[in-house]
């Protein structure tokens, strides 16, 4: 393909752009955006559980049997061979999984699945649905993904890849990227691509045609080279660039890691399996290292491709690898570690421990067997002396990673110059990544005691709350949700004062509002379950994609579906008898969004969370050329918070365990990604960023905005709400106070003139809520004069100042 041919396809500069049709007005940002190129349009066609070990007694799943997309029973057998006990075996069915028989109606989606993006037979329902590599299998499948530090588009006949250039505005990080690589067929047998897989790091892509030519490549977030395996390929690397220079490298000893005599016969091996490798300078500066096995002789055709020295079928394996922005001491890295890949991936959670020292904690486990292994585990582990790098992958891992690797993760610093849009990569050998995850604990109740004179406020203001703010007649699932937790919050508090009279009125009253929605589903908007794609929607959003913040393609659900979870804990937790008729829906709608269970034939497996990323993406079945995004971090924790809970008061511990791990991640992503200290935010985003928050991320850029207003208060207070006892995992006291007064002078910006923009409503309430971690007396004062938000009373923002804010100086 020529040069020109590859510009069409992509290349792009920072400018504004519309929203993809079909997305609701409610969700189309004010935002810096890349045009992307056109998508084209996929027109659719017309009882009792056990309180010790919940696993104990149930059928033990095959492990070597396929499961849907996944990398079949790999990661019980690599935690076995690792001696890692999970925290929750998923492959078998959740204990959530009680009753195959759904509690709500069946419905298909008129927004049908686009088959021929992936291979239906191997892909089955429950699909999933907001996966970081969601582009390639919704609409045509034409916008990118963002496997990091690559941008990767595939296309019908190639795929095509660039390393994102990062900019920074003082209110937006972006990324412009470029067709640096296009890899493909010289004879044009590539005509269709499909996904072919999954597992729970990576995507598997495969290209064909009507002859034998094939081309696969498993895409993995964190890898630094790009590998294609190529079956009877006549192979072309194809840039928009100039190519200035092919240097053909030499094998060398020091390149495999082996220099002594006594490896003689072990180096001679390693050298006659090792691909050929060739440093490619083109014309915008950049280098490239590319490596093929077996080895290809490239020649020039033109200014700007490259071709087979010697014809003939090619049928072997390309990795493409750009050199940073240090290409003479990157590549003697880099080049260690050519012509090993990737094959699978899958994450272990490994059971809560008590260190001395860091307190609890759970050990997150990244594995990934690669093209090396011979066997069905992966073994090679940091530091191992009997493995070569020749054997071991070079992965990339993200700052929140870096900064909780053990001391023995075998780092790279000679390799430098690579980015996300979350900030600089850390790249570390070993196939296996391990961190430990801190955790905070949390529960119904907030973490300090209520001081007598806090309890008579509380209780005073309760009185008042009970009589005017248990009304709830939204009729979408999302603001129907905040309204029946905005209650469930007043039954949790009321019970803490030993109101009786006030939580015996607001547990009935929870039931009345719950039982329309979840048993008899007589209310104006009922949700059903959608046999197309697997989840449960509302009816108006699967008939229109616009309507409910897009709830009929899967956006937001966690965020919308969090908050019926909590009123399902505290009604658990305090009234089992009159939460009984609710535990089948609840459950379901559990397993709609945070589902623990892989083998589970009505949902998918944790429908929103990244295990790499350590959060949640939220855009469902829309599509964008900056990847997938999230925008409210305290409302993902809200969805986990409650799950958390929800387990907790059901008997479930095992199940409650896992979530409080992933609570706890996503807590970590988003205060570091979207609540960072101003110095942290300006290594990850680059100067001029001049904020210490960030509104939405995405797997290419990074917004101080929102998708409903610019107004700083609006930025702000969604990273915050619902205020509940998990939001401390979010907030610290130095970040408030910064964040407060960022100049720490004129404060012309940051937290507290946007407080007082807001004019005393429910936006400058959150803040000052906030605000009672560094100076408590004057935001109790202040709340006080605030009108309450949809999701929140003055009872709540007094309780969390009292258990959760800056705490009284002793008298």
């Amino acid at each position: 393909m020529s040069s020109n041919a590859a510009k069409e396809l992509w290349q792009s500069t920072p400018e504004v752009t519309q929203p993809p049709a079909g997305m609701p007005a409610s969700y189309r940002p004010l935002l810096a955006r890349r045009p992307q190129p056109p998508s084209g349009a996929h027109v659719p066609a017309p009882k009792d559980h056990a309180t010790t070990n919940e696993q104990d007694g149930k059928a033990d799943t095959n492990i070597d049997a396929p499961l849907p997309g996944t990398a079949p029973g790999y990661q019980r057998r690599a935690s076995t061979i690792q001696g890692i006990t999970s925290a929750l075996d998923f492959n078998q069915q959740s204990p959530l999984n009680t009753n195959q028989a759904l509690s709500f109606k069946s419905s298909n989606n008129p927004y049908t699945p686009n088959t021929n993006l992936f291979d239906a037979s191997a892909i089955k329902t429950p699909l999933m649905t907001n996966r970081w590599w969601q582009n390639l299998v919704i609409e045509q499948g034409a916008d990118p993904i963002h496997p990091y530090p690559y941008m990767v588009k595939c296309n019908s006949n190639s795929s095509i890849i660039g390393f994102p250039q990062f900019q920074a505005t003082a209110t937006s990080m972006t990324s412009s990227q470029v067709a640096d690589w296009q890899v493909g067929d010289a004879n044009g047998a590539l005509t269709k691509r499909q996904v072919t897989g999954y597992d729970p790091l990576g995507v598997y892509v495969t290209w064909s045609g009507s002859s034998s030519t094939t081309m696969k490549s498993r895409f993995f977030k964190g890898q630094p080279f790009l590998t294609f395996e190529m079956n009877s390929m006549a192979p072309t690397l194809t840039t928009i660039h100039a190519i200035l220079s092919v240097e053909v490298l030499g094998r060398t000893v020091n390149s495999y890691g082996v220099n002594d005599n006594a490896n003689a016969t072990k180096l001679a091996m390693q050298m006659v399996d090792a691909p050929s490798l060739s440093q490619v300078t083109l014309n915008d500066g950049s280098q490239w290292l590319v490596a093929s096995k077996p080895p290809i002789t490239w020649k020039q055709s033109g200014t700007s491709q490259l071709v087979q020295q010697t014809a003939g079928a090619f049928t072997g394996f390309i990795q493409l690898a750009h050199l940073g922005d240090n290409p003479s001491s990157n590549i003697n890295v880099l080049q260690k570690y050519a012509g090993t890949y990737p094959t699978e991936g899958s994450v272990t959670y490994a059971q809560i421990q008590n260190n001395q020292g860091i307190g609890r904690s759970a050990d997150v486990m990244l594995f990934y067997k690669t093209n090396t292994d011979t066997s069905s585990v992966t073994t090679k582990v940091y530091n191992s002396s009997d493995v070569s790098a020749s054997m071991t992958i070079l992965s990339f891992v993200l700052p929140h990673h870096a900064m909780l690797l053990p001391q023995n993760s075998t780092l790279s610093p000679g390799l430098s110059g690579y980015r996300s849009a979350k900030g600089p990569l850390t790249a570390v050998a070993g196939n296996i990544i391990t961190y430990r995850q801190l955790l905070q604990s949390v529960s119904f109740e907030g973490a300090q005691a209520m001081s007598a004179s806090d309890k008579s406020a509380i209780q005073q203001q309760l009185l008042k709350d009970v009589a005017t703010a248990t009304n709830v007649t939204a009729p979408d699932p999302y603001f129907f949700g905040k309204g029946i937790a905005r209650i469930a919050r007043l039954l949790q508090i009321a019970c803490e004062v030993g109101d009786t009279t006030s939580s015996a009125a607001l547990s009935t009253r929870l039931v009345a509002l719950m039982q329309p929605w979840l048993v008899s589903q007589s209310n104006e908007d009922p949700l059903v379950y959608d046999s197309t794609w697997g989840g449960i929607v509302s009816t108006k959003g699967l008939a229109d994609g616009s309507a409910d913040f897009g709830q009929g393609r899967y956006n937001d659900h966690h965020f919308h579906y969090g908050y019926f979870l909590y009123a399902g804990a505290v009604l658990a937790k305090y009234n089992v008898e009159t939460f009984e008729p609710f535990r089948e829906p609840m459950n379901q709608l559990l397993r709609d969004y945070a589902n623990p269970s892989t083998v589970d034939t009505q949902f998918p497996f944790m429908r929103h969370f990244d295990p790499y990323d350590g959060h949640s993406w939220a855009a469902g079945l829309f599509t964008f050329g900056d990847g997938r995004n999230q925008e409210s971090t305290g409302e993902a924790i809200n969805a986990y918070y409650s799950a958390y809970l929800y387990a907790t008061a059901t008997g479930l511990q095992d199940t409650a365990n896992f979530y409080e791990i992933v609570l706890n991640m996503e807590a970590t992503s988003g205060k570091l990604y979207w609540h960072p200290m101003l110095a942290q935010a300006k290594e990850m985003y680059l100067q001029p960023f001049t904020h210490n928050t960030v509104g939405i991320i995405w797997s290419a850029k990074a917004d101080y905005a929102t998708f409903f207003g610019a107004d700083p208060q609006y930025i702000y207070g969604i990273q915050m709400i619902p205020f509940t006892p998990a939001t401390k995992l979010l907030l610290s006291a130095d970040w408030v106070k910064e964040a407060w007064c960022p100049d720490g002078g004129s404060c012309t910006g940051g937290m507290k003139p946007a407080a007082e923009q807001a004019n005393n409503d429910g936006w400058a309430q959150f803040l000052y809520t906030a605000y009672s971690l560094v100076d408590r007396a004057t935001a109790w004062s202040k709340v006080s004069q605030c009108t309450a938000d949809d999701g929140n009373t003055l009872t709540n923002v007094l309780h969390w100042i009292s258990t959760s804010g800056q705490q009284l100086t002793p008298s």
